[in-house]
């Protein structure tokens, strides 16, 4: 089984942050604690926009996250009002290199 990646690219409505702080702070204690979750961090660009990019052990994670309820209802409300724009990309690890991060299991 491969290592997955999800990138997740966006900009939060201004007029929506509190409520996309809340749902943001849920979405991570419920991925959290799916299997084959592995970890997440959030950059964010010169211009403001905001990249997520989370590791999970294979697709079927990916997709157990996709359909989770609270996941749907969350992707919903980005639609409806909370993003200004955003963008996901999912892909397969055919390869990895690293050096010296100390967080190199993504656990």
């Amino acid at each position: 089984m491969a290592m997955h990646v999800e990138v997740f690219r966006h900009r939060v409505n201004p007029d929506f942050q509190g409520e996309f702080d809340e749902l943001y702070a849920r979405m991570v204690t419920v991925v959290k604690g799916l299997k084959g979750y592995m970890s997440h961090k959030v950059f964010t660009a010169e211009d403001g926009e905001k990249v997520l990019v989370g590791y999970f052990e294979d697709f079927e994670a990916i997709e157990e996250w996709d359909v989770h309820p609270e996941h749907k209802y969350a992707k919903d409300r980005g639609k409806n009002g909370v993003f200004l724009e955003y963008d996901v990309v999912v892909a397969e690890v055919v390869e990895h290199h690293a050096m010296n991060f100390s967080d190199n299991n993504y656990k």
